[in-house]
Order: structure tokens, then C-alpha cells, then sequence
């Protein structure tokens, strides 16, 4: 029963305790929801235009004109099925991210089944099936649900046809499902349809896809490339002119007509003598070129209306700075988009597969996200780092490695060095100047800090402290007692020499080796730090 915990549509209503395992959008052979319609863009007339875009936008009005030309512009217009893939292609190229509201045991395993979802391949693909609403004002996706053992998962992501849906006559804003007998159209049911509409302008969804505006450039583009066309067809012909005299009957001039008719096509004709053709050659004209440029500039306005820029499609530059700003400008296009169906996907397909599997979280739903990530300026990147590290800032190696996108090398990989700066080796050259170092511990490589004579620090350290465990510092007070235990024979003798024995210890030398080590090692230190 849906109490005051249920999850609600985008409409307000509350969704069913189960979903809706049956397909409810499925076309049909006739009536309307079939896929099979008559072409509109053939033959497109500006009078014809205005009317599929008037009944469009009417209350009730019929969509499906405006729906087809929608498609048909997008088989025909290769600019603008090449700017339209681009956006949204850009959108499906985004890494999905979903994050758990809490670190509890329960709302992680919650986000990880919801992670699983969205890796699957059907999920990728309703990305740019609701896409489509881009350029229609909006797009729909049907959901199929399938019951296991004891969890409900995702099926299928079906994207179905616009014409099979039309808006209510009031609002003109909720998305009903065409029916046969029914004018005002069939309510969607909770959680069976993921409805996309990207908010490009206010108004009512279906005067809001790109389509709309793109459908006026598509036909006046497709006037200027027929006239393009007809005119190349007999550009560089020349004029063939035929002169009949003063006492020509019809005859003889409908002998004339087709002497002259096929003079192009047989290079050949026979004419009374009376009779005179003439052939004008065709001169360079320097407006043939105005064809091409009402094309050039309608795809300008193409790129413009759909990637906001021009720069990455037209060949059209005005310097770094321009670009740049092109960039940018395409970038809040796609961040825009990625929020936009985030939304969608968050509401019409996260919240009812965790509300049908998981019931009302305690703590909230996780959260999806198609997060557009900034490109990386490494120059400037590195620029920070060695200001950074030249003020004595410490930065960990392997972070800005993964920074930089590149691998930790490996124990015998060779390395890159400075140009002009060959590698300071050590041990007899063994070893390179920024080579590592295995770990008897882990096995790995760690790094060896070098003086800027190439010494390498630890060895000095380690050296130090095995003249220290060998004795050779304290020899000067250690040396007459062992000295003594390996001359005599017996402990009673030990104890009798003793005395002899402190008396030959130096204390003094002893003093002086260990200031000395202690020197040693807090210079190494400080060389290391």
C-alpha cells in the first residue's frame, strides 16, 4: 500500500507497490501507433511548413507531421545529423557516477546495485535514445522489469516512437500515451517509462526541440541546393539558337526546334539551308559562386543553434582566444545536457528500481551523476609543482604521476633524464641516478634521495650504522677488554687483569669518534629532509 513513504512520479502520483512487467507502448500494424507514415519533407513548401508547425503547437493539435519532418531532416541534412550525433554522442561518452548517501553497510550495497545497473550496456544505449529529445522537445524510453528470486532488474530500455505519445490539451505538458478511440490520450503508468525533456527554452515541451528552428534552414537550404543543381546541369553548355525565316511554317520550325534539341545529345543535325543556328559559348560568371555560400552560411547557423559555436565544425577561427571561448561555450552545452538527463535518470529509473528492490531508504537515495570533467593543464600543472617544490613544499611522486596520466616505472625499466644531465650513478654505476631501490620488506621499489654530488644518502646512513654495529666507533674502550678475554684462560684470571684492562681503555677517542658519527649522520639527515 503507498503511504506517506512511496515515491512519487513526476507528476505527483505515487507509484505502484510492483511495476508493470508488460510492454504498454508496443506499435501496431494500424491505427495510431504505427510506425508507417507519409513523407512530409518531399516537396516542403514555406505554406506547408507553417501549417505542420501551427497544428504542432495547437491544444491537441496533431504532432506527428512535425514528428516525421523531425526524423526526415535528420536522414537528409548531413550537417545537421553530424552536429546532432556530436551532442550527443558527447552525452554517452560520460563516465556515470553514483554515489552512496552514507557510508553504512546498507546504503553502499544500495549504490553498488545501482552501479551495476548503469554498467549495463542497455543503459548506455537509452543514453542516446533519450537524446532524441534534443531535437524532438522530447523522448521516451519504456522500461521492462523482470522478477527473479527475489529482486526486480532491469529487463530492457526500449525507446519508443514520439508519435506514439501526444500531450494533454490543457497544459500541453503531461506526456500521455495515443490510443485508438481515445482523443485526450492514455495517462503513462509509474515507473514502466523514462520520459526525457531538456529544458532549451520555457514554453511547452514541443515547441522546445532544436528541430523546430532547424526544419526552416533544412527547407531553405534544400531551395538553394536544387537551384545549385539545376543551374550546374547546363552550366558550361553552350546556347544552341536556331533562326528560322520570314516564311517559315510550323513545321519547319518544330525542325528547327529538334535540330537544336539535339545538337547537345548527337553533336549532328541537318537543317534547310535557309535556316541559320548559332552557338553562344557561356562566360565566366562571378556569381556562380553564390550557391555556395547560402549553403555554407545555413550549416553556420546549424552548428550554431546546435553546439552554441562554430569553431570545432566550420573551419571558422578568429585565434586562441576565440576558440577557446568555443570551447567553453560547448562545454556548458554538454554540462547543461549531463545535468538535465541526470535528473531524468535519477527520477524516472534510480528511484523506482531502489524504491521496488530496497523500499524508502532510511537515509535517501543515492545519487547519479554524469559529471563532464575538465581537461587537465598539465604545462601549468607542472609550473605549480616545481614553484611548489622549490619553496621547500613536499608533493608525493606517485599522485603526480597519476596526475600526469603516466606508470610508476618498473625496477629495471630504463628512465628519462634531463636533457644535457646524464644519470649520477653509484656503486661502481650499478645503480642510476633516479633509480629505486627493492624493499626486503614489500618487495617494491622506493626512491633514493641523492646530494647534488650524486651521493646516495640512505647508502651513507646505512654504511655509518654498520661501522657502528661492528664495533669500530666504541674500539677505543671495548678493544682492551676483549683483547684481555681472549688472552686468558680461565675467569679467575679475567677478574685478577681487570684492572689492567680499564686502565688501557681511551675514553677520549671514544668521545671524539662519536661526535664525530653524530655529525656525520646529522648532516646525512639533513641532505635526506
Amino acid at each position: 500500500m503507498n503511504g506517506p513513504g512511496a515515491l512519487v512520479d513526476q507528476y505527483g502520483d505515487p507509484l505502484p507497490r510492483r511495476p508493470p512487467r508488460e510492454e504498454i507502448a508496443t506499435p501496431t500494424e494500424i491505427g495510431v501507433r504505427t510506425v508507417w507514415t507519409e513523407p512530409v519533407a518531399s516537396g516542403l513548401t514555406p505554406q506547408r511548413l507553417a501549417r505542420v508547425m501551427r497544428e504542432s503547437a495547437m491544444p491537441g493539435g496533431d504532432t506527428r507531421d512535425y514528428l516525421t519532418l523531425a526524423e526526415e531532416i535528420e536522414e537528409r541534412e548531413p550537417h545537421y545529423r553530424a552536429v546532432l550525433t556530436t551532442r550527443k554522442l558527447a552525452l554517452r561518452a560520460i563516465t556515470p557516477e553514483v554515489k552512496s548517501v552514507t557510508d553504512d553497510k546498507a546504503d553502499v550495497a544500495i549504490a553498488d546495485a545501482v552501479r551495476r545497473l548503469v554498467a549495463t550496456p542497455a543503459f548506455r544505449s537509452a543514453i542516446v535514445d533519450l537524446c532524441d529529445g534534443i531535437a524532438k522537445g522530447y523522448s521516451v524510453v519504456e522500461i521492462g522489469w523482470s522478477r527473479g528470486y527475489d529482486f526486480w532488474s532491469i529487463d530492457g530500455l526500449k525507446w519508443r516512437d514520439p508519435r506514439f505519445f501526444q500531450f494533454d490539451r490543457i497544459s500541453g505538458s503531461e506526456l500521455r500515451l495515443r490510443a485508438d478511440g481515445n482523443l485526450d490520450g492514455q495517462p503513462l503508468p509509474g515507473a514502466k517509462f523514462i520520459v526525457h525533456v531538456p529544458k532549451l527554452k520555457s514554453g511547452i515541451p514541443i515547441r522546445g526541440g532544436l528541430a523546430r528552428v532547424a526544419m526552416w534552414m533544412f527547407m531553405l537550404k534544400s531551395f538553394s541546393l536544387k537551384d545549385w543543381m539545376a543551374f550546374l546541369d547546363v552550366y558550361g553548355i553552350p546556347w544552341r539558337i536556331g533562326k528560322w525565316h520570314a516564311g517559315a511554317t510550323d513545321d519547319d520550325k518544330r525542325a528547327l526546334l529538334r535540330a537544336v534539341s539535339g545538337i547537345a545529345s548527337d553533336g549532328a543535325a541537318i537543317v534547310p539551308e535557309s535556316m541559320v543556328i548559332e552557338l553562344l559559348e557561356a562566360k565566366s560568371n562571378s556569381s556562380t559562386d553564390a550557391f555556395e555560400k547560402i549553403c555554407k552560411y545555413l550549416d553556420i547557423l546549424m552548428s550554431k543553434l546546435v553546439l552554441g559555436q562554430t569553431t570545432t565544425t566550420d573551419a571558422i577561427s578568429g585565434g586562441h582566444a576565440v576558440s577557446k571561448e568555443h570551447q567553453e561555450v560547448r562545454r556548458e552545452l554538454l554540462t547543461a545536457d549531463a545535468d538535465e538527463l541526470a535528473t531524468t535518470l535519477q527520477r524516472d529509473l534510480v528511484e523506482p528500481f531502489v524504491y521496488f528492490n530496497f523500499g524508502m531508504p532510511k537515509n535517501g537515495m543515492p545519487l547519479l551523476t554524469l559529471p563532464v570533467t575538465e581537461p587537465e593543464d598539465l604545462k601549468a600543472l607542472m609550473d605549480v609543482v616545481k614553484d611548489f617544490v622549490d619553496r621547500g613544499g613536499r608533493i608525493s611522486e606517485s599522485e603526480l604521476r597519476d596526475r600526469i596520466g603516466f606508470a610508476d616505472p618498473g625496477r629495471d625499466e630504463a628512465v628519462l633524464h634531463p636533457a644535457g644531465k646524464p644519470p649520477v650513478a653509484s656503486d661502481g654505476g650499478k645503480r642510476a641516478l633516479n633509480r629505486g631501490r627493492p624493499c626486503p620488506d614489500c618487495g617494491g621499489v622506493h626512491g633514493v634521495a641523492l646530494n647534488n654530488a650524486g651521493f646516495e644518502i640512505e647508502d651513507e646512513i646505512d654504511a655509518l650504522g654498520a661501522r657502528a654495529a661492528d664495533w669500530e666507533v666504541i674500539d677505543p674502550v671495548t678493544g682492551p677488554l676483549i683483547a684481555l678475554a681472549r688472552e686468558c684462560t680461565s675467569f679467575e684470571e679475567l677478574l685478577a687483569r681487570l684492572p689492567d684492562a680499564v686502565r688501557a681503555m681511551k675514553p677520549d677517542e671514544l668521545m671524539r669518534r662519536l661526535s664525530k658519527a653524530t655529525a656525520i649522520a646529522r648532516g646525512l639527515g639533513d641532505l635526506a629532509d
